[in-house]
């Protein structure tokens, strides 16, 4: 099973939730990958993705507190962009409906695979 999807530009949200320790050290033990600190966003069709997604395996990161603030849960589901190793992240408190499907990886996508806005991508 495949997913296509549109790259566009995200919130800017993602290098900052990529870079906090406690998601870090999950992601680490839990998916053997340590994320670029930014996110890759495909728009497709809310349909299509949430079929995609029910058919991979789902690991679970957990939430954390620091201070008074809240962070949530993070479901990932590992996949392939290409031959590269990735997992799509849907954060407990997010933005995006599934017509938004965010991609974490350990290398910069845009670069390591040369993509600008409006790319077509394969996720496997």
């Amino acid at each position: 099973m495949e997913l296509q999807g549109t790259l566009t530009t995200g919130l800017e949200e993602g290098s900052f939730f990529m870079s906090l320790e406690p998601y870090l050290i999950e992601i680490k033990k839990k998916l053997n990958m340590v994320p670029f600190k930014g996110t890759l966003n495909l728009k497709a069709t809310k349909q299509e993705a949430k079929k995609f997604i029910n058919s991979l395996k789902l690991i679970s990161i957990s939430g954390f507190k620091k201070g008074t603030k809240k962070f949530g849960y993070v479901k990932c589901y590992p996949c392939k962009i290409k031959h590269l190793p990735c997992a799509i992240i849907i954060p407990e408190f997010t933005r995006h409906d599934l017509d938004i499907v965010e991609v974490i990886a350990e290398v910069n996508l845009r670069e390591t695979l040369n993509l600008k806005d409006g790319a077509k991508i394969t996720i496997k």
